[in-house]
């Protein structure tokens, strides 16, 4: 956990904190999720009033899920961006190099403080969709208690997976334009996947694991015009931890390999 100037490991996520400071960072934050909420309200609405199969809270959730799915890569990407600018602008990097500061603790430090970010936008409309929801006229069932938590844990897991990788495209491409193009791109195919049953797929991708990790079926879902499940929500939970496990050590060692090459 230490370097041999960089400090501890919490001595590194509060410098990246601080270089954060009149970077907009945040601003860029809220108002990604300020967008996510409007969106989300506005799905809500179209819920309400509807036949007792459609109004139902765990579809919201699940509304709110695909959203994730399609917008996390493009917010991660943006926010990685502006994460590794704070290096590369007055050279900030560089001279923490110098000062014996190891790249991959830039790294690691740059992944908490993206991921808790992401996360907690996350966190945030899942509650206002949670709180609001019922209020609204949307119906809470059984099978909403059944799947918040995995539904949740997903999301949670995608953020840090999803952030690992904007990280490195962003720190290994000077263009950044290239891993906002990515993130964009990887978000917008991976969220129409299940809709065609190619859910799957999405496990060979840090942007699409999510959508084949969701407790909901969301193709059956959508012409049932009711709720249908999955068989084994918590099983995929636990893929889910371990598929951001995997990108994000491999992004890692991409770092490594990257420092020990320069």
């Amino acid at each position: 956990l230490h370097d041999r100037a960089g400090g501890s490991a919490m001595s590194a996520i509060g410098m990246e904190v601080h270089k954060l400071k009149r970077r907009r960072y945040w601003l860029m934050a809220a108002g990604a999720v300020g967008v996510e909420l409007a969106f989300q309200m506005n799905m809500m609405l179209g819920r309400v009033g509807k036949t007792d199969g459609a109004n139902l809270l765990v579809l919201s959730l699940n509304d709110l899920f695909l959203m994730c799915v399609m917008v996390v890569p493009l917010v991660a990407a943006l926010l990685a961006s502006r994460l590794t600018m704070t290096d590369t602008e007055e050279r900030m990097g560089q001279l923490l190099t110098a000062l014996g500061q190891r790249e991959g603790t830039r790294f690691a430090a740059k992944l908490v403080v993206g991921s808790f970010t992401v996360a907690l936008g996350q966190v945030a409309i899942v509650a206002f969709t949670s709180l609001i929801g019922p209020g609204m006229g949307l119906r809470v069932t059984a099978a909403y208690q059944d799947t918040f938590w995995p539904s949740l844990i997903i999301i949670l897991a995608a953020s840090v997976a999803v952030m690992a990788v904007q990280l490195v495209l962003a720190i290994c491409f000077e263009k950044q334009a290239i891993g906002l193009c990515v993130g964009a791109l990887g978000g917008f195919v991976c969220s129409g996947l299940s809709f065609v049953h190619l859910e799957a797929f999405g496990w060979l991708l840090p942007w699409g694991f999510a959508a084949a990790a969701t407790p909901v079926s969301t193709a059956d879902s959508y012409k049932a015009g009711t709720f249908v499940g999955t068989a084994h929500p918590w099983i995929n939970v636990l893929l889910a931890i371990v598929a951001t496990v995997v990108w994000s050590l491999l992004a890692r060692l991409i770092i490594a390999y990257k420092e020990n090459h320069r």
